[in-house]
């Protein structure tokens, strides 16, 4: 077996494919640019299929209506649209935008764990990707606050709202009852005070179904860093609205900021604190890290990165790039300067615009400029009632709502979607709110395996979701070939170097005898690997021999043939220090002063060899508090190294130290003596006698 065939990670080439026009993100511009593009390929006599949209959901969300999703008045599912249904014609691939290359005209995309994913080659690019959320700057921020993005966030803050009720009702204590029913809401713009005003109906009106939650002691604050909400409307219907939603109980704490976060108190930058149990985040916009990346390594122009277009939605210096929605900086028509603003308006009509644009730029035609101004603003508040700015006429109260209700379902997607949130709507009037506390059964973060002899776990190639660790019995990794890699022992774990770096598993894991296993999924490990000191050592480690890997690989590639094929007992060191398992630690630090290794193997009176034991876990072993200087070495948990027998080649003593990612083999005899051990370096000099006899 070679070292190319145990280093090679088996991943398979991403399928690619030729495209004319490739449209990154499923949002309002992107949608609405591909609904348009299936006419526009159509007129130029091109297969709508020749065009593709790249989503991270295979949906459309209709984010207008996220508030009243949170606030149980419209079910999730009638403000989501499949974009294959809204794009029909176009290709559809559901998946993450690894990266692009403007140059080579290339996007990477990642279609799942099981896939091999695809290279979309395209003529004409349309980046449409939009912004993210980083919660960083606020300490205990992105740990403790909701946030409400899309369908899935809305839904799970309609849940914690019936859970905090819930838990509020069975409360005996007053102060711990008051924290669980506060409510605050970060960001005074549409979205945090459309949710605040959701959030405060639903709590009002079922209140009374508990009959230990006063209405008294429902609380929900709106923090805001202005002077006053909806900042965009005019001082008059931005002061009607926190009047308004101040009459009906929604505390509004203006010019202040979010200073930190933990699971009980919000800390504002004046010094006051709020007891609460529930947070929800509204601001925090942040630029998407594909366009991020883009902008820095590819010379593309741009504005705190969003991308710098020309009226035409053309990305300044590039022919066949073009960009609309959130991470495009579309100059405004008429506005001095001034870019579009973020709204769903603009990037619906934007992406209409674009997709005509490349029409023409196919048929050889005079491109359209954007110029749409925007036609208003509206926002509702909540309790049938909302402000609205349009055409320069302002209104207010329920005429506005029933404005904002009937432009908004007008826009909604689908005539069954808007017959299905009519029917919410209407059932909404005369029914109270849904309170049913839906919690989905998420996959558990670990559980037991049960296997049999010679029963397969995972395949070689296989994508990496769990880490296991071995209760009983024995897993053996085999290679390709059916030959041993290695041997996992009770009380081991493996998996980590799969599941951390990616790249599919290298080895088939087969049970040796019935076998227990520990299953703990990759979405409670990874966390622990980032946050934790002691994780991140574990993962150091597995860096560590991944490179090593690398490494050994290219200082074979420079070895003498002669020197692989020799035995390694040519070229091993036999005078190695070795200590007993019985010894103490007494015993060992003697011998560190003495002899300066790394490694030290661990042999019994016979002279067979029982274990290794590293400095560095010696060191980290005597660090506890509780041991004492005669305690044994063999209570140290001991390091793995490859183990070859005294026949074996060099090239067969470099397969395994591959394999374990491990500069060093020990060399034993039949009867599993220690008889030597031999290094990467000891391998590089005994090439470089060769040389210099051979120039002599």
């Amino acid at each position: 077996m070679s070292i190319e065939s145990v280093t090679e990670r088996n991943g398979p080439e991403p399928h690619r494919i030729k495209l004319k026009i490739a449209i990154l993100g499923g949002g309002f511009g992107g949608v609405y640019c591909g609904q348009k593009i299936v006419k526009e390929l159509k007129k130029t006599g091109i297969d709508p299929r020749d065009a593709a949209i790249v989503s991270e959901q295979n949906y459309m969300v209709f984010q207008p209506m996220l508030a009243e999703v949170a606030g149980a008045s419209i079910q999730p599912a009638h403000v989501v649209n499949p974009i294959r249904q809204l794009c029909r014609g176009l290709r559809v691939y559901r998946g993450s935008v690894v990266s692009v290359d403007l140059k080579a005209k290339e996007v990477h995309v990642n279609t799942g764990k099981f896939s091999a994913g695809v290279i979309l080659e395209f003529e004409h690019l349309v980046l449409s990707l939009g912004a993210e959320i980083d919660l960083s700057r606020v300490p205990g921020m992105p740990e403790h606050a909701l946030l409400m993005q899309n369908v899935g966030d809305a839904m799970i803050l309609r849940a914690t709202i019936i859970k905090r009720i819930e838990e509020a009702n069975a409360e005996y204590r007053e102060e711990v009852r008051k924290r669980l029913l506060s409510f605050v809401v970060v960001g005074g713009g549409y979205s945090g005070v459309e949710t605040a005003g959701e959030m405060l109906d639903m709590l009002h009106e079922t209140a009374k179904f508990y009959t230990n939650v006063p209405r008294e002691d429902i609380r929900v604050v709106l923090v805001h860093s202005r002077e006053r909400i909806l900042q965009t409307l005019t001082d008059s219907l931005g002061d009607y609205a926190g009047r308004k939603l101040s009459e009906r109980g929604l505390e509004l704490c203006l010019n202040e900021r979010v200073r930190a976060v933990t699971a009980t108190k919000v800390y504002l930058q004046s010094g006051s604190e709020i007891e609460t149990s529930t947070v929800v985040s509204t601001v925090g916009n942040a630029p998407n890290q594909v366009i991020r990346q883009i902008c820095d390594h590819q010379d593309v122009p741009h504005e705190r990165y969003r991308i710098k277009t020309d009226e035409y939605l053309q990305v300044e210096g590039f022919d066949s790039i073009w960009s609309v929605g959130d991470c495009a900086a579309v100059p405004l028509a008429d506005g001095g300067g001034d870019s579009c603003p973020q709204t769903a308006q603009f990037a619906m009509r934007q992406g209409a615009c674009l997709a005509q644009n490349i029409g023409r730029k196919m048929r050889n035609e005079k491109l359209k400029p954007f110029l749409f101004k925007g036609l208003g603003e509206l926002a509702s508040i909540g309790h049938q009632t909302a402000v609205a700015s349009i055409m320069g006429l302002q209104f207010s109260g329920f005429i506005a709502w029933f404005m904002w209700r009937s432009i908004y379902l007008s826009k909604l997607p689908g005539l069954d979607r808007k017959l299905r949130v009519v029917i919410d709507w209407t059932l909404d009037v005369f029914f109270p709110r849904d309170i049913n506390l839906l919690n989905p059964r998420y996959t558990q973060l670990y559980q037991q395996v049960h296997l049999e002899p010679d029963d397969i776990l995972f395949n070689r190639g296989e994508p990496a979701f769990s880490l296991y660790v071995v209760q009983s019995g024995k897993i053996v990794l085999k290679d390709q070939e059916g030959k041993i890699a290695r041997t996992i022992d009770e009380g081991d774990f493996f998996g980590e170097r799969a599941l951390v770096h990616g790249g599919g598993y290298l080895y088939d894991a087969v049970a040796e005898g019935r076998t227990e296993l520990v299953s703990l999924s990759g979405e409670a490990v990874l966390p622990f690997f980032q946050s934790s000191r002691r994780f991140r050592r574990v993962l150091a480690k597995t860096s560590a021999q991944v490179s090593a890997e690398g490494e050994i690989k290219a200082i074979v590639d420079k070895l003498h043939p002669t020197t692989l094929e020799a035995c390694v007992t040519e070229v091993m060191r036999s005078n190695v220090a070795t200590l007993r398992g019985d010894q103490t630690l007494r015993d060992a630090l003697a011998l560190f002063r003495e002899r300066r290794f790394s490694i030290y193997p661990l042999v019994d009176e016979a002279g067979k060899l029982t274990g290794v034991m590293s400095r560095e876990d010696f060191f980290d072993f005597i660090k506890r508090g509780d041991i004492d200087e005669n305690a044994r070495l063999d209570s140290i948990e001991g390091m793995s190294l490859p183990i070859c027998q005294n026949d074996a080649t060099v090239q067969e003593s470099l397969e395994g130290m591959v394999r374990m990612g491990r500069y060093k083999c020990l060399i034993v005899d039949a009867e599993n003596c220690l008889k030597g051990i031999v290094t990467v370096m000891d391998l590089m000099g005994e090439d470089l006698k060769k040389e210099e006899v051979a120039a002599t």
